[in-house]
């Protein structure tokens, strides 16, 4: 048997009753057998059910048949990031050999000493833990959590319980998230909460809706029911009493509601007032338990229990209220300045009391029986009187620890606290340490908020006031909350300007730009201030100024200044090289890639090749990656999709060996982007949907617009369009929204033959000309205009479109970065010319697209154009008929490769008569009639009835569609039928 943490073996003065399916139900969940994988169970109700009673009764279990039990609890006061979570791993790093923790840390273990830091005293030699992007170095973390419970429970399954959920910090919740989509280890993760709307903060509400994704298991406690309250009077009375315990446990019931907690109070306030007697083996009531007033108020009834306690004791609860839910008794001696046998003696009568009780500990230590209790003690003291205590608190823990992260949270906290009442520097120098320790955590949401604090107690006058400003920034743009960050860096370049710091305001300068690129706001404010920090900081070289240089040209290309940029960033990257400085000259070379509106494709390529290779020389895995994530788009861009697959396939290898979730998400859309022009949509919708999972994960960051375009992209392919129908139509009439998504209406309503809606939102998007949609995603707007365009054969529309598309001849459609690609532009320009009537100048454009798309092994676009062109050439040319049979022969021919029967459908649609229009595998338009109604599932006899032939005639017509096709039955041919499009009314050209 392993030993319980401290925390689960309190005992009870109360029987445990009741709960017996539930504890049945985690006995089953609990993984016993070697490949096993990890369960979640989520157990909610109110305050006071039971819930951590229920824990402690399986717990117990649990360790009776050797599991390792680990434990954690979230604090309702002093939040510290990932508490519960390190408060776990610390008893699995102390209670596993060192031989066995080595093993199970792996390759990843030295990312754990973030969480704990003296882990690395115990096992030495371990890697440091990786700094990079904010989103990678949680990743990591959160993997070598998981492998390293994975690895321990390689010998013995574990139960890890999680305590009030509801007081959970942030990086809490995503590394519980994490672990639910974790399966390797074989371990039972049990998180307790309160349920009750008002008990749950927008944090947790959003992870148990995350959490309904995967395979977690949801527990809820009710109220005890009268037979369980019965039972619970009968046992805490030592014995079987006959009916009266049934009547007052009625009455006991009506006035609790079965709460756990409330049952308990109200008992013991029944035998500690004298309503109740124990005496000769006989319950004696004297007074109706109703009497003593409702129990919701726990609050009275702590008042009451006071009441009969000396003094001395009263006060020592009211010091360990303001230390926490769980306090240890030398801090509280500290606090009190009670001689120990005074201390000794109040914490006895406390004990008594039913207030607090002993935890099994390597230490002396206390715990308050419920929050309840201690929300109720703490709530009455006055502020003064708050302040006081949590001062002695401060003192005392000043006194007694070392400065380790949980110790830093608490000084922070008393500190602050005691502020009114004594002296705040010691707050805001704790409050600093704590936000380095959150930082160091990852925590940088705990990290902002602990900064404000300080700054708010240090008031104009701090003295480490700008750089505490200029951490306040770093931390709230790695936490992902760019406008927090903007405000920090705007009040640093304030305080620079008013002190004469040039270098404070370069940095607030490159910190404010950073904040404005990540989530893509083009702020002309960062442009004058990059400018204002250069002139500040004069001519000398330095690595301050290249980037300074190098993010004021990237701000200038985001605000269009191409030219400009071009410049500026000339004399970053000669400066970087004067200086030797490789980092940098990498950094800078990698942001040309937004000087593409006056620098050549050729030459970026270049540039992001060359920061891709000083990566590589540094042994710099996230400048390697992020130089490789631009490289693919360049050569997109520059139409080299062989390259491009090749570095895509480079790129998600160094992302996943580094694990970088950024690098992850964007590898996985550009897989995407890449396979829908290769033809292999399957595995199109399956990247996007993996990119979408990774980008869940980022901070600061939207993945939905992404997954939306290449969603629809897919489906449209797909024949599945109706699906998005619903989504786009929301998402074309939010005006918060900008970019493609009302051009992309547009092009759904046609291609679904809701052609009367569709000329009427076109005509409703172009009443004021297109500017409107030129500032996002602007040639994605401008090809599904096209489309719709020529679906619709609206000339007008179209010659609005095509002479803004007309500057993309020759070019690769790419819409954003690699979010999709559509092939050859024109491709479209040939749709708007031939439905603007010019005929040679669509067949000008249809054959260079059909030139660069087959270059590129872009199938699924070479269908399309080939349809297109071979559309235009039976409409237009009476000698075309050869070439236009030639062509829709071969986009069938593709189209039912690949799977595309929306395309395929158009091609049946079209005159039969056309020589390349034939069938797939020699399908005479008889059998594709038959096929047709098969699909439909109909028998050979109705199949007869249907097409007025014999039964006999019928089943001739199958085993000669089975024949010609390759398919083994009825239902491989009904498939086959959706796949090349051939259920759509095709009687026309029965024979």
């Amino acid at each position: 048997m392993h030993d319980l943490p401290g925390a689960l073996a309190v005992t009870s003065t109360f029987p445990f009753v009741g709960r017996s399916a539930e504890l049945e139900r985690l006995r089953t969940l609990m993984p016993r057998a070697d490949g096993e994988g990890s369960r979640v169970v989520l157990l909610g109700g109110e305050a006071g059910c039971g819930k951590s009673r229920l824990v402690r009764e399986f717990a117990g279990e649990a360790a009776n048949d050797g599991a390792l039990v680990l434990y954690g609890a979230c604090d309702a006061v002093v939040r510290t990031p990932y508490g519960p979570f390190v408060e776990a791993l610390d008893q699995l790093a102390r209670s596993v050999e060192p031989a066995e923790l080595r093993d199970a840390l792996g390759t990843r273990g030295g990312e754990i000493t973030r969480l704990l830091p003296d882990l690395a005293a115990r096992i030495p030699g371990l890697p440091p833990a990786v700094e990079a992007d904010p989103d990678t170095e949680r990743h990591r973390l959160h993997t070598a959590v998981a492998d390293l419970l994975a690895g321990v429970t390689r010998r013995r399954p574990a139960l890890v319980v999680l305590e009030d959920g509801h007081w959970a910090d942030a990086p809490t919740l995503l590394l519980l998230r994490h672990l639910a989509r974790a399966t390797g280890a074989r371990m039972l993760l049990l998180a307790t909460f309160r349920d009750a709307d008002a008990d749950v903060p927008h944090g947790l509400a959003e992870t148990l809706a995350d959490l309904r994704r995967f395979d977690v298991v949801r527990l809820r406690l009710g109220g005890l029911s009268n037979d369980e309250v019965a039972e619970l009077v009968r046992r805490a009375a030592g014995g079987e009493h006959g009916t009266g315990p049934h009547r007052l446990a009625q009455e006991i019931r009506r006035l609790t509601e079965g709460n756990a907690f409330l049952v308990c109070e109200l008992w013991r306030a029944l035998i500690e007032t004298g309503a109740v007697e124990l005496a000769g083996g006989a319950i004696r009531v004297h007074r109706a338990p109703g009497e003593l007033g409702s129990p919701d108020s726990v609050r009275e009834v702590v008042s009451l229990r006071l009441a009969r306690l000396a003094a001395r004791t009263t006060d020592l609860l009211e010091l360990a209220a303001t230390v926490g839910a769980e306090f240890e008794l030398d801090v509280v001696r500290r606090a009190s300045g009670l001689a120990d046998a005074e201390l000794l003696a109040a914490l006895d009568e406390a004990t008594r009391s039913g207030m607090i009780e002993a935890v099994p500990s390597r230490g002396l230590a206390c715990r308050f029986t419920h929050e309840l209790v201690r929300r109720a003690l703490y709530d009455r003291l006055t502020g003064p009187r708050r302040a006081e205590l949590h001062l002695r608190v401060g003192e005392a823990l000043e006194a007694a620890q070392p400065r380790s992260g949980r110790a830093l949270v608490d000084l922070a906290h008393h500190f602050a606290a005691a502020a009114p009442f004594g002296d705040p520097e010691r707050a805001v120098s704790y409050n600093v340490l704590a936000a380095r320790a959150a930082g160091a955590a990852l925590a940088f949401d705990e990290a902002a908020e602990r900064l404000r604090t300080a700054l708010e107690l240090g008031g104009d006058g701090l003295p480490e006031r700008p750089e505490t400003v200029l951490e306040l920034g770093q931390a709230s743009h790695r936490a992902g909350n760019a406008l927090d960050a903007l405000s920090a860096f705007n009040e640093a370049a304030q305080i620079a300007r008013e002190n004469g710091d040039a270098r404070l305001l370069a940095r607030a300068a490159i910190g404010h730009e950073e904040a404005c690129w990540r989530p893509g706001m083009a702020d002309q404010g960062a442009i004058e201030l990059l400018e204002e920090a250069a002139t500040a900081l004069g001519q000398e070289d330095s690595g301050l100024r290249v980037g300074l240089l190098g993010g004021l040209a990237r701000a200038l290309d985001f605000q269009g200044a191409h030219q400009r940029a071009v410049v500026i960033r000339t004399s970053a990257i000669a400066m970087a090289r004067r200086l030797d400085d490789r980092a940098g000259l990498a950094t800078v070379l990698m942001r040309s890639y937004w000087s593409h509106g006056a620098t050549s494709l050729e030459a970026i390529l270049e540039m992001v090749t060359e920061a891709r290779d000083i990566g590589g020389e540094l042994g710099d895995t996230e400048i390697l990656a992020e130089a490789m994530a631009w490289r693919v788009p360049a050569l997109v861009a520059v139409c080299d999709l062989e390259s491009a697959r090749r570095e895509v396939t480079v790129l998600r290898d160094t992302a996943e060996r580094t694990a970088q979730p950024f690098m992850l998400h964007v590898a996985e859309h550009y897989g995407s982007a890449i396979a829908l022009c290769d033809g292999r949509l399957q595995t199109a919708e399956a990247l996007a949907r993996r990119s979408h999972e990774w980008g869940r994960l980022l901070t600061g960051r939207d993945p939905s617009g992404v997954y939306g375009i290449q969603m629809f992209s897919v489906r449209r392919e797909l024949g599945r369009l109706a699906e998005l129908a619903p989504a786009v139509r929301v998402l074309a009439g939010d005006p918060s929204r900008d970019g493609p998504w009302r051009p992309g209406l547009v092009a759904l309503l046609a291609e679904l033959g809701m052609k009367a809606e569709a000329q009427h939102e076109l005509a409703r998007l172009t009443a004021d000309g297109l500017e409107p949609l030129r500032p996002s995603l602007w040639l994605a707007s401008l090809v599904y205009l096209a489309d719709a365009c020529s679906a619709l054969g609206n000339a007008d529309a179209a010659a609005l479109v095509y002479p803004e598309l007309a500057p993309f001849a020759g070019a690769n459609v790419m819409i954003g970065h690699l979010v999709a690609c559509y092939g050859a532009a024109d491709r479209y320009l040939g749709m708007l010319a031939a439905t603007l009537g010019e005929h040679a100048a669509a067949e000008a454009h249809f054959e260079r697209a059909l030139e660069l798309n087959r270059r590129m092994g872009a199938e699924t676009w070479v269908a399309h154009t080939a349809y297109e062109y071979g559309r235009l050439l039976l409409a237009a040319r009476p000698d075309g008929r050869r070439r236009a049979g030639a062509l829709l022969g071969e986009a069938a021919a593709l189209a039912g490769r690949i799977g595309m029967p929306a395309l395929l459908a158009r091609i049946r649609a079209l005159d039969a008569s056309a020589p390349g229009a034939a069938l797939p595998d020699g399908l005479s338009p008889r059998e594709a009639q038959v096929l047709r109604l098969v699909a439909q599932g109909l028998s050979n006899r109705a199949l007869g009835a249907a097409l007025s032939i014999s039964e006999h005639t019928a089943a001739n017509h199958i085993r000669s569609i089975l024949r010609k096709t390759g398919c083994a039955n009825r239902t491989e041919a009904a498939t086959y039928a959706h796949r090349h499009g051939l259920t759509a009314d095709s009687s026309s050209r029965a024979g």
